[in-house]
C-alpha cells in the first residue's frame, strides 16, 4: 500500500516502477546490459534459446547490472520510502555504463574469467545503488528531497537468484525441442578459447560458450565415444584411457610351490628382493635434465609494458609469453612490476624463475670460459641468490612500511604472499632471509613491532625448529614484552602487550626448549611469570620446568648443600651491612627445595657467636613469620634445632631466648607443644636445668614472656618450673618490683605508702645496667609495660584532640635508654610510631636519631619506611609554622636519609636545606671582615665570644689570613678552658662551627694542622674529652681525625729519614686514644648532654661503615704504639692494657672482617718492623676464630679447614691469607716459603676432602689467582681420575659410595673456586674432560646393563655438572670452539644411545633432556665453521629432530636425489652379476642394490648426484617439450633417496 502525496504538491515521476504482477517491464532497446551485449556478440542466435538461458548457464561481470537483477524487484511502501531509496549514486552508475563493449578498459580485457556467476551477485537489497531504467529528470516543482543517505561501503554478499518476471505476453503453447540442462554440481573450467568436444557434444547441440567446459558431463548425442556400445564397454565399462595390462595369472600357485620347497626362505627372499629391485629401477631418474629456460629478448618500453599486462592477464598463455621474455626486468624492478601490474602470484613466480634461471646460466657461461673451479661457480651462484634475497627483503620492507601508499593493505598482502611463495619454493637464501626477519624483530621500534610480529609469524614453524633462530625469536619477543610491560605508558600499548602475551603463552607450551638460555632467563624470569596467568596450571608447570632447566645450566645453579648454605648465609650477612629488603624472604625461600635444611641454617645463623648485634634476631623472626605462611612449622623447627645443637655459649643461648620470645609474641611458637616436648625428654627435675647457665632447651621455659601467655599456658609453665624448684611466685614478685623501680625513676604516680617511694629514685644509668643483666622474661615484661604506659598516655592525648601535654624530651630519652637496655626493639618501634605525630622538634629529632642508630633492626621489623615518611611529613608541616626552629629535626633526617634505600635524591635535598639553614643563621648581610676587626680579638676581654659573634654576624665571607687569625684566636681560648669551665668549651666550640660556615675548605685545613699539633702535645687532656664535643657541634669530622692517624706519604725516590709515626706518639698515646674514640661509648658528663652522646654513637657507626680501611690502619698503628711503649718500659696508663678495651678491639675487627674479609687480611698482612705487632695480629685473628685461645695457641692449615663452616668462613679466610703470606717478602727464600705454604695447604685440602669436610670451599675464592689455579687443577685431576671407562674400570679397593662421595666433594671445591671468581678469566678446562665424556659414551654404547647403570645414575650427571661449571670459561677462540664441537658430537651420540637404553628397567629421559639442554648451551656460542663441521660429521643421524634443532640444520628435500647410470659389462640389471666391493666402494657406486649375502651386492647401475635446479621448475616452460623436461615436482617420479 502506498500513501498519497499531500495536496498542492505535484506527484513526482518515479525513477523505477514498482514491479508487480501487471507492471513488469523490459528495458529500453538502447539500454542493454553487458551480459546481453556479450551474449549477442559471441553466442549464435537460436530460436529455442530463452532470453535468460545464458544467465542460467553462464556468468556475468560483478559490476554489471542486469534486467533479471533489477527489473523484477518488488518495491512497495510509502512515497517517503521511495524517495529515501533513490540513491544519488544511481546517476553516477548510470553515466558510467557504456553501450559499446569497447569502452571497457584496455588493460583489463574482457574474458570469461572476469565474469561473476549470477549466484555470486551481492544480496544487498535496497541498500545497494541501482541503475535507473530511464533517464533522470529534474522537476523544479518537486518537494525538497530528504538528506542524502551515506554511501554503503559493504562487500557484496551472495544473493539468491530472483524469481523470473512474469510473462507480459500470451503464453506460447507451441511445442519446443528438448534442451540439455547442465547439472549445477558439474565442475566448471575454462578452456581458454579451445573448444571442448565433450562439453559441446557435437554440432547443432546447445551448449555453453566455447571458452567454458564442464568436467565429466557428456549429454547423449550419439557422436561421443561413450555413446558407442561395444562388448568391452558393456562388460567392463567405459574408460577415457585404457588401463594397463592386467596380470595373466595369479601368483598363488607359485608361492605355494615355493613354500613347500626346502629352500623356501631363500627363494622368498630372492623373490621379494627382485620385486624391490624392479620397483626401484622403475622409479629412477636415468637421464639428466635437458631443460632450457625460456630465452629473453630486447623489447621497447611499450612492448615490455604490453607484455607485462599480458602476463597479468590469466587468459594469456604462459607458453606464448615465454617466447618474448623482455630484458631489463630483474631484481627490485621485477618485484615492483609484479606489484604495480598486480600479476598473479604463480605467474610472478614463473617470471622470477625465468629471469633467475637465465641470470644463473649467463653467470656460469661468463665464468665457465676461463680456468674457474666448480667451487667458484657455486659461490658465484650463491652470491647471486644472496643479492636476489636482499632485493626481496628490501621490497617487502618498503611495501609493508609504506603506510602512505594507496591501497596499502592489498599491496602488503601481495608482497607478503609473493615473498612467502618464494621462500616456500626455496628461491631465496633461507638463512639470510630468516636472519633478516629475526634481526629486524630484535631491533624493531614499538611503532613497527606489530608488522614485524605479523610477518615473522608466517615463518614460525621453520624458525622454532632451529635453535639458531628460535632462541633469538623468543628472546626478542620477551625483550619487547619486558620493555612495554614496564613502560609508564603501558595502557596506551595495551593491545600490543596483550598480543605479545598471547604469543609468549603459546610459545611456552609449544616450544619450551627455545626458552632454555641461562644468559637471558634470569633477566626476564619475572616478566614471563607475570605474563602467564596464575590459574593456568599447565603453563605454570611448564614455566617451572623451564626455570629448572635454566638453573641446571647456570654455574651458580649447580648448588650442592654446602653451596646452598653458603649462599643463604651470604645473603643473610648483607642484612648486617645494609637494611633488609622486602623481597629477601622470598629470595632465600627459593634458594633450595630442602626447606628443613634451610630453616635449620637460618636458626644456626641467628644463634651464631660469629655474628654480632641483635639485627639477626629480628631478621630471623621476620623470615620465619613469612615462611610460616608457606608451610613452615616454626615450633617444630625450633625444637628440632634444640634437639640437634647443644648451645654451650651463653651468648648463643641469649639469642635463642630472644628469638623464641618474639615468636611467642607473634603466636608462632606453641607453649603446650614445647612443654610436651620437655616431658617426653624426662621433664624438669634438676634445679640446675633452670639456672641461668643451665641447658638452653630447659632454661628456655624460664625465659618465655609471661605477658604473652594465656592463663592455662602460664599454669602449665608454672607447674613444670615448680618441679625444678623454681618459684614462679618469686619471679612474679621480682617483676613487680622491677616495674615499680621503673615507674619511680620515670616519675610515674605511685602509691605513697609504697616503701619504694621513700627511697631516692634510681638513676636511669644504674637501672639500665640492672635491666641489661636480667633474664629475657623480665626484659620483655618491662618493655611490654613501657609500651602499655606510653601507649595509654598517647591514646588519652589523642582523645583530647592532641591538646594534652606531650612527654618531655628527657622522659623520651629515659624510656629509650630502658628499652635499649632491655633489648626490646619491637616495643620501641611501636612507641616511636605512636610518638611520631608529636610536634616537639626535639622528640622528633630523637626519634630520627634512634632509627638511624638501630636502622638494621628497624628495617627487619619493617618500621623504617613508615617512620621516615612520618618524620619527613612532620618536617614539612613544622617548617611552615616554626621556620628555623626545625633545624634539629632537619639535621637528624639529613643524616638518616642517605642510609635509606631509594632516598638518594631526597638526601641531597635535605643536605642542601641544612647548609642553607646554617648559613642563614650565621649571617644575613654580605660584607667582608676587615683586618682591624680581627685585630680587636687580641684583647683579653671576658666577653670575647660576644665580640666574635658580632664580627661574624657582620659578613658572610672571610679571606684566608683573616680565617687563620680568627681560628688561632678561638683555638687558643679553647685550650685555656680545657680543664676549667665546660660552658666556655662549648661556647668556643660553637664559635668554631660558626666560623667553618664561611670557608669550609680553609677551615678544615687549619683544623688538620691543629690536630697534628695535638698529636704530639703532652700537655693536653685525653682525646676522649676534646674531640667528641667538636664532632657533635659540627666543626670536626671523623674523617679529619683519621687523616692524622696515618703515615705521611713519601715522595717517589725520596729517602725516608723520619722515624715511624708511632715513635712520636708513643708518649701521648694518641693512636690508642683515637682508637678508643671510635670504639668506646661516651658517658654523659657535664660537658656533653645525653642527646649529644647518643648522636656521637651514630657518628661512630658511620665512621665504621665509611672508613674501614683507615680504621684498620689505625688498629695497626695503635698496636705498634702500644708495643713500642712497652718496649721502652713506658707501660703506665696504656689504654690497650685494659681487657675491656682489648675486647672492643676484637669486636671492631670482627665487624670489619664481616664487611670485607679480604680487605682486612690485606691490611693486616702489611709488613711491620716490629715482630710484636705481627704476633698481636696473629693472636687477635686466632682469638676471632677460637674464642678460648691464648697466646700459646697455634693454628695449622688442617685446624683452619677443620674449623671452617659457613659462619666461621670469613675469619678462617683471614687466618688462611695471613698464614699464606710471607712475613719477609724481600728475603731470598720468600718464594720457596710461599710454595711450601701452598703445598702444605693443598695437602691439608686433600685430607679434608678425604674426611668429607668441604665446608671450607667458600674461602677458596679469596686466595690469589696463582693459588686458586693450582688448587683447582689439582681437584680437577683427582675428579677426572675417578671416572670409569672401558679401558680403566673403577678401582676395586675403593667402594662405589666412597668414590661418589669423593667426586661430589671435589666437585664442590671446583664449584667454589669458579663461582668465587666470576670476573676473573678462568683457564680453559682440561683436555681430558672431553675424553672422559667420550669414555662414558663408549660405556653406554656397549649396552652392558650392569656397566651402564652407575654411569647413568651417578657418573654422567656429575660429569655434566663439571662441564657446566667450565662452560663460562670457554671464549670465542679456536681452542674453545674445538672443545665445544667435540662435546656436541659426543652429546649427540649419547642422546641416541640413551634413547636405545630407555625402557621399563631404566629411565633415561631426564638425563637425555639434560644432555640436550647442555648441547643447546654450547651450540649458542659455537662458531659457524665448527657448526658446519658438526653437521657433516653427524649427517648420518640428522634424521633426529633434536639434532636438527641443535645444529640449526634444515635439509633440502632434493639434496639426496641421485641419477642412475646403467652400466654395461659389469653385471647390469639384466645380467644379475654379483661383485664384491669394500664398504667404501659400495657407498660410492651402489645406490641401494639388493643384498644377497655377506659382503656381496648386486651392482645394477652407477649413481651420481642429481643436479636439482629449482629455478628451472616451472609450468609451461617452453613450446618445445624434450626428454626429462619436467615441470612438476620430482616426487611424482618416485625418485628414491639414498
Amino acid at each position: 500500500m502506498t500513501s498519497r502525496p499531500p495536496l498542492g504538491v505535484q506527484q513526482r515521476q518515479p525513477q523505477r516502477k514498482v514491479s508487480g504482477p501487471s507492471l513488469s517491464q523490459r528495458p529500453p532497446a538502447h539500454q542493454r546490459t553487458i551480459s546481453q551485449q556479450y551474449a549477442q556478440q559471441y553466442m549464435p542466435p537460436s530460436p529455442i534459446r530463452k532470453e535468460t538461458s545464458y544467465h542460467e548457464y553462464g556468468s556475468s561481470d560483478a559490476g554489471d547490472g542486469s534486467q533479471g537483477r533489477y527489473g523484477t524487484q518488488r518495491r512497495g511502501g510509502s512515497r517517503l520510502k521511495l524517495e529515501l531509496s533513490h540513491d544519488p549514486a544511481d546517476a553516477i552508475a548510470q553515466s558510467t555504463i557504456s553501450e559499446s563493449p569497447n569502452a571497457i578498459e584496455s588493460s583489463k580485457p574482457f574474458t570469461p574469467s572476469r565474469m561473476m556467476p549470477l549466484t555470486d551477485i551481492s544480496d544487498l537489497g535496497d541498500m545497494s545503488p541501482h541503475i535507473s531504467t530511464r533517464a533522470q529528470t529534474v522537476d523544479p516543482d518537486a518537494p525538497l528531497p530528504m538528506p542524502r543517505r551515506r554511501p554503503m561501503f559493504t562487500n557484496d554478499a551472495p544473493r539468491q537468484k530472483p524469481p523470473p518476471a512474469p510473462a507480459t505476453v500470451r503464453k506460447d503453447a507451441r511445442p519446443k525441442p528438448y534442451t540439455v540442462e547442465i547439472p549445477a554440481a558439474a565442475p566448471r573450467y575454462y578452456t581458454h578459447g579451445r573448444g571442448d568436444s565433450r562439453a559441446s557434444g557435437g554440432a547443432g547441440t546447445l551448449g555453453p560458450p566455447p571458452s567454458v567446459g564442464y568436467a565429466d558431463f557428456f549429454p547423449w548425442t550419439g557422436n561421443h565415444p561413450e555413446d558407442q556400445f561395444s562388448e568391452s564397454a558393456i562388460r567392463q565399462g567405459f574408460y577415457d584411457k585404457a588401463p594397463g595390462t592386467s596380470e595373466t595369472a595369479t601368483a598363488k600357485p607359485v608361492m605355494q610351490a615355493v613354500k613347500r620347497s626346502k629352500n623356501s626362505l631363500s627363494a622368498l627372499s630372492h623373490i621379494f628382493t627382485s620385486i624391490l629391485r624392479q620397483r626401484r629401477n622403475a622409479g629412477q631418474i636415468t637421464a639428466p635434465s635437458t631443460f632450457k629456460p625460456p630465452p629473453r629478448v630486447t623489447l621497447t618500453d611499450t612492448k615490455r609494458e604490453v607484455w607485462l599486462r599480458d602476463l597479468a592477464n590469466p587468459a594469456t598463455s604462459l607458453r606464448r609469453l615465454s617466447r618474448t621474455i623482455p630484458h631489463g626486468i630483474r631484481g627490485k624492478v621485477l618485484l615492483d612490476q609484479c606489484l604495480n601490474k598486480n600479476i598473479p602470484t604463480d605467474r610472478a613466480i614463473w617470471l622470477a624463475k625465468c629471469v633467475g634461471a637465465n641470470e644463473i646460466r649467463a653467470f656460469k657461461r661468463s665464468r665457465g670460459n676461463g680456468p674457474v673451479s666448480g667451487t667458484t661457480l657455486m659461490g658465484g651462484e650463491a652470491k647471486w641468490i644472496r643479492d636476489w634475497t636482499v632485493f626481496v627483503e628490501q621490497f617487502v620492507e618498503g611495501v609493508v612500511f609504506g603506510f602512505e601508499a594507496e591501497e596499502w593493505k592489498s599491496k602488503v598482502n601481495y608482497a607478503i604472499r609473493l615473498a612467502t611463495q618464494l621462500y616456500a619454493e626455496y628461491l631465496l637464501d633461507r638463512e639470510h632471509y630468516v636472519e633478516w626477519l629475526v634481526s629486524n624483530l630484535e631491533t624493531s621500534h614499538q611503532s613497527k613491532l606489530p608488522m614485524w610480529v605479523l610477518i615473522t609469524q608466517i615463518y614460525w614453524k621453520d624458525l622454532l625448529q632451529l635453535r639458531k633462530y628460535g632462541r633469538r625469536l623468543v628472546a626478542a619477543l620477551t625483550h619487547h614484552y619486558h620493555l612495554i610491560y614496564n613502560d609508564p605508558d603501558k595502557d596506551i600499548l595495551q593491545p600490543l602487550v596483550s598480543r605479545l602475551a598471547a604469543l609468549l603463552n603459546t610459545l611456552i607450551v609449544c616450544s619450551p626448549e627455545n626458552f632454555v638460555s641461562p644468559t637471558i632467563w634470569p633477566k626476564y624470569r619475572d616478566t614471563l611469570k607475570a605474563c602467564v596467568s596464575p590459574s593456568d596450571d599447565a603453563r605454570q608447570k611448564t614455566l617451572s620446568a623451564i626455570s629448572h632447566r635454566n638453573d641446571q645450566l647456570q654455574a651458580s645453579g649447580n648448588r650442592t648443600q654446602p653451596a646452598t648454605r653458603h649462599i643463604l648465609v651470604t645473603w643473610l650477612d648483607r642484612t648486617l651491612q645494609t637494611p633488609m629488603r622486602d623481597d629477601l624472604c622470598t629470595e632465600c625461600w627459593n634458594i633450595s627445595r630442602d626447606k628443613t635444611a634451610l630453616v635449620k641454617a637460618l636458626l644456626e645463623w641467628c644463634t651464631s657467636a660469629y655474628r654480632p648485634g641483635l639485627a639477626k634476631v629480628y631478621v630471623t623472626c621476620r623470615m620465619l613469620i613469612q615462611w610460616s605462611a608457606l608451610g613452615v612449622d616454626t615450633t617444630t623447627a625450633v625444637l628440632d634445632f634444640l634437639d640437634s645443637d647443644v648451645l654451650d655459649d651463653q651468648e648463643r643461648k641469649n639469642m635463642l631466648y630472644h628469638l623464641v620470645c618474639e615468636l611467642v609474641r607473634a603466636g608462632l611458637f606453641s607453649i603446650p607443644r614445647y612443654v610436651q616436648w620437655l616431658m617426653a625428654r624426662g621433664g624438669l627435675t634438676d634445679p640446675r636445668d633452670v639456672m641461668p647457665d643451665g641447658p638452653g632447651a630447659t632454661r628456655l621455659l624460664v625465659e618465655l614472656p609471661t605477658h604473652a601467655l594465656t592463663h592455662s599456658q602460664a599454669a602449665l609453665r608454672g607447674g613444670q618450673l615448680r618441679r625444678a624448684s623454681y618459684s614462679v611466685t618469686d619471679e612474679a614478685r621480682d617483676t613487680e618490683l622491677a616495674i615499680k623501680h621503673v615507674r619511680h625513676s620515670l616519675g610515674f604516680s605511685m602509691d605513697p605508702t609504697d616503701p619504694i617511694c621513700q627511697r631516692k629514685p634510681l638513676q636511669i644509668s644504674k637501672l639500665s645496667k640492672r635491666i641489661r643483666i636480667s633474664s629475657r622474661a623480665l626484659k620483655t615484661e618491662i618493655g611490654h609495660w613501657l609500651r602499655t604506659a606510653l601507649g595509654s598516655a598517647v591514646d588519652q592525648r589523642s582523645k583530647e584532640g592532641n591538646r594534652g601535654p606531650e612527654i618531655s624530651p628527657s622522659m623520651f630519652n629515659c624510656v629509650r635508654a630502658l628499652l635499649e637496655a632491655a633489648e626490646d626493639f619491637s616495643m620501641l618501634a611501636e612507641i616511636l610510631k605512636s610518638l611520631s605525630n608529636y610536634s616537639n622538634v626535639e622528640i622528633l629529632a630523637a626519634i630520627a636519631d634512634t632509627v638511624n642508630r638501630h636502622l638494621f633492626i628497624f628495617a627487619a621489623l619493617g618500621a623504617t619506611k613508615v617512620l621516615f615518611a612520618s618524620l619527613h611529613k612532620r618536617l614539612r608541616d613544622i617548617a611552615q609554622d616554626q621556620g628555623a626552629a626545625v633545624r634539629p629535626l632537619l639535621a637528624s633526617l639529613a643524616s638518616l636519609a642517605p642510609r635509606m634505600p631509594g632516598m638518594g635524591e631526597l638526601a641531597k635535598q635535605l643536605k642542601k636545606d641544612l647548609a642553607w639553614s646554617d648559613r642563614k643563621s650565621s649571617v644575613d648581610v654580605c660584607s667582608p671582615v676587615s683586618d682591624n676587626m680581627a685585630a680587636r680579638l687580641q684583647d683579653d676581654d671576658s666577653d670575647l665570644h660576644e665580640e666574635i659573634e658580632k664580627l661574624l654576624t657582620s659578613g658572610n665571607s672571610l679571606d684566608k689570613p683573616t680565617m687563620d687569625r680568627l681560628f688561632g684566636t678561638v683555638v687558643q681560648r679553647l685550650q685555656m678552658y680545657w680543664t676549667k669551665a665546660n660552658d666556655k668549651q662549648r661556647i668556643y666550640s660553637a664559635l668554631l662551627t660558626r666560623l667553618r660556615v664561611f670557608d669550609a675548605q680553609n677551615f678544615d685545613a687549619s683544623m688538620t694542622k691543629w690536630l697534628f699539633y695535638l698529636r704530639t702535645n703532652n700537655n693536653r687532656p685525653s682525646i676522649l674529652r676534646i674531640f667528641p664535643l667538636l664532632v657533635c657541634v659540627g666543626c670536626l669530622s671523623m674523617s679529619t681525625i683519621l687523616v692524622t692517624t696515618s703515615e705521611t706519604p713519601i715522595a717517589s725516590g725520596a729517602v725516608n729519614s723520619r722515624p715511624p709515626i708511632f715513635h712520636m706518639t708513643s708518649r701521648t698515646r694518641y693512636m690508642q686514644e683515637v682508637l678508643l674514640l671510635f670504639m668506646s661509648p661516651l658517658m654523659q658528663d657535664g660537658l656533653m648532654t645525653a642527646e649529644e652522646c647518643y648522636r656521637f654513637s651514630i657518628v661512630q657507626e658511620q665512621a665504621l661503615r665509611e672508613n674501614p680501611k683507615e680504621l684498620l690502619g689505625l688498629v695497626r698503628l695503635a698496636l705498634a704504639e702500644y708495643s713500642f711503649a712497652r718496649s721502652q718500659n713506658d707501660s703506665e696508663g696504656l689504654p690497650l692494657d685494659d681487657p675491656e678495651t682489648q675486647a672492643r678491639v676484637l669486636e671492631l675487627i670482627k665487624r670489619l672482617v664481616l664487611k670485607d674479609p679480604t680487605g682486612v687480611a690485606r691490611a693486616l698482612a702489611v709488613k711491620s718492623p716490629d715482630a710484636h705487632v705481627s704476633s698481636w695480629i696473629d693472636f687477635m685473628t686466632t682469638k676471632l676464630l677460637i674464642p678460648t685461645a691464648d697466646n700459646q695457641t697455634h693454628v695449622t692449615f688442617e685446624r683452619v679447614l677443620e674449623l671452617t663452616n659457613e659462619f666461621t668462613l670469613p675469619f678462617c679466610q683471614v687466618k688462611l691469607l695471613l698464614s699464606l703470606s710471607s712475613n719477609d717478602q724481600s728475603s731470598s727464600d720468600a718464594t720457596g716459603r710461599q710454595q711450601t705454604h701452598v703445598e702444605l695447604f693443598a695437602n691439608a685440602m686433600d685430607r679434608a676432602i678425604d674426611a668429607e669436610n668441604i665446608s671450607w670451599t667458600g674461602m677458596l675464592s679469596c686466595l690469589s689467582p696463582e693459588i686458586t689455579h693450582h688448587l683447582k687443577a689439582r681437584a680437577q685431576t683427582r675428579f677426572l681420575e675417578l671416572l670409569p671407562s672401558v679401558r680403566n674400570p673403577a678401582p676395586l679397593e675403593r667402594p662405589m659410595d666412597q668414590s661418589l662421595q669423593m667426586a661430589e666433594n671435589l666437585l664442590s671445591v671446583i664449584d667454589a673456586i669458579i663461582r668465587g671468581n666470576p670476573l676473573n678469566r678462568q683457564a680453559l678446562p682440561p683436555p681430558a674432560m672431553v675424553d672422559k665424556l667420550a669414555d662414558l659414551w663408549e660405556i653406554l654404547s656397549s649396552a652392558d646393563f650392569e656397566a651402564c647403570l652407575p654411569v647413568i645414575n651417578h657418573w654422567l650427571p656429575l660429569l655434566l655438572t663439571f662441564i657446566t661449571l667450565h662452560a663460562p670459561s670457554l671464549d670465542a677462540n679456536r681452542s674453545s670452539n674445538e672443545i665445544r664441537a667435540r662435546i656436541l658430537i659426543v652429546c649427540a651420540g649419547m642422546m641416541q644411545d640413551l634413547d636405545a637404553l630407555h625402557g621399563p628397567d631404566m629411565d633415561t629421559r631426564a638425563l637425555s633432556s639434560r644432555i640436550f639442554d647442555l648441547s643447546c648451551l654450547f651450540v649458542d656460542s659455537l662458531a659457524e665453521d665448527f657448526r658446519s663441521i658438526c653437521i657433516r660429521t653427524l649427517r648420518g643421524i640428522t634424521s633426529d629432530s633434536r639434532l636438527r634443532y641443535i645444529f640449526s640444520f634444515q635439509a633440502d628435500p632434493s639434496e639426496n636425489l641421485m641419477l642412475s647410470h646403467k652400466e654395461k659389462g659389469v653385471g647390469g640389471a639384466g645380467s644379475g652379476g654379483v661383485v664384491n666391493n669394500p664398504p667404501q666402494q659400495q657407498q660410492q657406486r651402489v645406490g641401494g642394490g639388493a643384498v644377497t649375502g655377506a659382503g656381496q651386492v648386486q651392482v645394477p647401475e652407477r649413481l651420481t648426484v642429481f643436479q636439482f635446479r629449482r629455478w628451472e621448475l616451472m609450468k609451461d616452460p617452453t613450446p618445445n617439450v624434450g626428454e626429462n623436461d619436467t615441470a612438476v615436482s620430482l616426487l611424482l617420479f618416485e625418485a628414491r633417496k639414498v
